[in-house]
Parts: C-alpha cells; structure tokens; sequence
C-alpha cells in the first residue's frame, strides 16, 4: 500500500513537471532566436546612425579590441534580452533560488545601461575638450601636456560616477576621490599658507612672463601669413601695372603718308632695275 502510494505521488508530480519543463525549453527557445535577431538589428542600427565614426572620435575604439561599438552594444542588447528570456523560463517553475537572482539582476539592468551611457559621454567630452585644447595651445610647448591632463580628469571622473551608478567598487573609487580632491587642497592650503607664497610668486611670474611670450610668439604667426598675403597682392598688383605702362608705351613703327607715290617696281618707266628702258645696256 505504501509503495503504490509513493508511485502514485512520484507520477503526480512528473505529469505536474512536464508542462512547466515544456513551458520552460519553448520560452527558452524562442527568446533565444528573439533575443539574437533584435540584437543584430539594433547593431545594424547604430552602425548606420554613425555610432562607429563617434566611438573612433571618442576614443573608445582603441578599447573595443577587433569588435565594432555598435556590433559590442548590440551584443550588449542582445545579453540583456537573453536575461529577460531566462527569467520568465525560470519562472515556469514558480518561485526558485534561481528565478530570485535572475530578477536581482534584471534589476540591475538599467543601472548597467546608464553607466554605459556616462562612460560612452565621458570618452567623447575629453577626447574633443583634448583636441580643443591641443589645438588652442598648439604651438605652447605646454600644450599637449596641459590638454591631456583635462582628458584624463574627465575620463577619472566619468569612471567615479559610472561605478557609483551600478553599485560597484563605491568602497574603492569614492575614497580615491575624496584623497585626489584632499591632496590637491592640501597642497593648495600648505603652498599658500606655509611659507611657500615667494617661491609659488615667483613661479607665478616666470609662468605669465613665458605665457605672454608664448602669446605674442603666437600673435606673431598668425599675423606673418596675413603680412605675406597683403605683400604678395600689393607685388601683384604693381606688376601689372608696370607692365601696362610699358605696353602703351612701345614704340609703334611709322606709316608711310597718306598723299606720297609708291616706289616704282620692276619693268615700268622710271625703274631702276636691270632691263628696264633707263638701263644703258638695253640701248
């Protein structure tokens, strides 16, 4: 009695199991071809709307190793979609261990995107503040330093406020930042406050006298093409002039008057020429 019970319980259960495994593999299934075929469209996507061309001017690529920023988002999309598929699979089966993670996650989702979102706008601003930078300070010998320092404190700063979106490493990051902003304060109060105002005057001043060298150097540059330009056109011009001066003042050769008699030619009366009647040896 005890036996057929328990087969009979064992066989209750299986038959209860069955449609929920079904359940499970055809969710599976098909979120799976779902998620892949709205993952390669939302790479297409990007690619065509230039999200490639922005990631190679942000500096990203070099981060992206042989893959695409668009064919990366939409393996991105693609992991997302194919979480979402596993939660409503595991779900099938009721509440579970795994189904209370995979909703833990999914949560998390959207913090993740954010972060990518604020890492994807950090790389841009600094890579342009970089070039802005560079290209205003381009002929300082200061420059390219100057520029990357605000590249890198940009990037620092996005990575700070991308990690504490998503929850990760705010243990570590957070006290970096703080003992980054402590020490340059520290510096600032020590070097004003601490007996260090005359070396830090002098400094100041040997700055600004070779940042107005620098200026006026510059200044100079930019006005010595202007200068060739206008002394170029001025050349020219005087060039022309000259030598329309020397065409209306050639010498034109004289024409015969209008009233005198044309030269005798060969065989009439008068010509001088040999046979004519003047000549003695015709006579």
């Amino acid at each position: 009695m005890n036996f057929t019970q328990s087969f009979q319980n064992m066989m209750d259960s299986v038959i209860a199991f069955l449609p929920r495994a079904l359940a499970f593999i055809a969710i599976l299934v098909v979120g799976w071809f779902i998620s892949k075929w709205i993952g390669r469209l939302v790479g297409k996507l990007l690619n065509r709307v230039g999200l490639d061309r922005v990631g190679e001017r942000s500096g990203l690529r070099r981060f992206t190793g042989k893959f695409e920023l668009s064919d990366l988002l939409g393996k991105v999309v693609y992991y997302m979609l194919l979480l979402f598929t596993l939660q409503l699979a595991f779900g099938a089966f009721g509440n579970n261990p795994v189904s209370t993670l995979l909703n833990q996650l999914v949560g998390w989702l959207p913090l993740l995107f954010v972060a990518l979102v604020i890492v994807v706008v950090a790389f841009a601003v600094a890579n342009a503040v970089f070039k802005l930078v560079d290209g205003t300070l381009e002929n300082a010998s200061y420059g390219r330093t100057v520029a990357r320092i605000c590249q890198v404190a940009i990037i620092f700063f996005g990575a700070v406020a991308a990690f504490g979106q998503v929850g990760i490493a705010t243990t570590v990051t957070t006290p970096i930042m703080w003992t980054v902003l402590s020490i340059v304060a520290g510096v600032t109060i020590v070097g004003v406050g601490g007996g260090l105002i005359a070396p830090m005057r002098e400094r100041w001043e040997r700055m600004l006298s070779s940042a107005e060298t620098e200026a006026s150097r510059m200044k100079d540059d930019m006005q010595s093409p202007r200068t060739h330009d206008a002394t170029a056109s001025m050349s020219t011009t005087y060039s022309s002039e000259r030598y329309g001066a020397e065409a209306n003042t050639q010498v034109q050769e004289p024409m015969p008057p209008t009233g005198a008699p044309a030269a005798p030619t060969m065989g009439e009366p008068g010509a001088t020429g040999r046979g004519g009647p003047s000549d003695p040896s015709t006579r």
